[in-house]
């Protein structure tokens, strides 16, 4: 049986400002291991959701909660924020708002400085991490120097020195364009299989998110928990229309050009995706890179 991280148990937390909760009775159990993506529309309670998880709320935004949330065996709601960052890194939307350091090196090197790691075992861990995220040549720069993508990496150096079990990853892809995302999504993907870390994925960009495949996802709409299953389960129904979440462009295509999703199609990424012969000829010329279409107004029907 998989080691239970994260369990929520009819979980609902009100912040002290509001009338009404801002999530409702949330029942989810993470594993450790797992990539887990959280999607939902705007004001859906994905971010009170992840707040709750790092100890945001209610230490940092006041509020109450009912039910049940533990986390690595500890409950949250006898934990302090120090506590809980022992057990559940995160990256910020807004990395500028994490920086702590002048420099690359001093802001890694943060969290270790509190504990009064010596010296020479910090410097090492520092220039270890650094090189993880590709970073061991900015060291002396400022962090506010550094591109958006950059400054993501800075934030993830910091939280991988604490070596905790669970990465929170709150809007990863907001400030960063396309192809910085798929970066991202790819560190976040190496860093997983080399640390066997537990992953948590707060974002709306579902498809730049699924750049590397995921386990789960949860989608969230007004409050409450609607659908938590696998990817290829998810996009074969319409619930993420039924959500105003844009479902990845390849699955509008598919339906656009007839073909009836199916199972063994693999629909959870592109690069995965199965077709038959019979199924390539609805979808247009067949190509296998959708890039090479040589007619443009068609290129989003060819799929690779």
């Amino acid at each position: 049986m998989r080691e239970t991280l994260i369990f929520f148990e009819n979980f609902t937390f009100q912040y002290r400002s509001q009338a009404e909760p801002t999530i409702y009775d949330i029942n989810l159990r993470i594993h450790k291991g797992e990539r887990v993506i959280i999607v939902g529309p705007s004001g859906c309670g994905k971010s009170t959701l992840a707040h709750c998880l790092n100890g945001l709320n209610p230490f940092s935004y006041p509020g109450t909660s009912t039910g049940k949330l533990t986390i690595c065996g500890v409950e949250a709601a006898e934990a302090g924020i120090f506590e809980l960052s022992q057990y559940v890194g995160t990256v910020l939307q807004d990395t500028d708002g994490q920086f702590i350091g002048m420099t690359v090196r001093e802001d890694i090197a943060f969290s270790m400085e509190n504990d009064c790691v010596p010296q020479q075992q910090m410097q090492e861990r520092v220039r270890a991490e650094a090189k993880k995220v590709g970073l061991l040549e900015k060291l002396s720069a400022a962090p506010h120097e550094l591109s958006g993508g950059q400054k993501q990496r800075v934030s993830m150096a910091g939280v991988l020195v604490n070596r905790v079990p669970i990465l929170l990853f709150d809007e990863p892809l907001a400030n960063l364009d396309p192809a910085a995302g798929r970066e991202a999504i790819e560190l976040v993907d190496e860093l997983q299989k080399e640390n066997g870390s537990t992953v948590i994925i707060i974002e709306h960009r579902l498809e730049d998110a699924m750049h590397r495949n995921a386990d789960r996802i949860v989608l969230m709409e007004n409050g409450r928990i609607v659908s938590d299953t696998t990817p290829a389960e998810l996009f074969l129904s319409d619930q993420l229309t039924g959500t105003g979440i844009r479902e990845p462009l390849y699955i509008t295509a598919l339906k656009y050009a007839g073909v009836e999703l199916e199972q063994d199609m693999h629909p959870e990424r592109m690069q995965e995706l199965i077709l038959s012969e019979e199924k390539r000829r609805r979808c247009g010329h067949g190509l296998k890179d959708r890039r090479n279409c040589p007619e443009k107004k068609n290129r989003r029907r060819c799929l690779r």
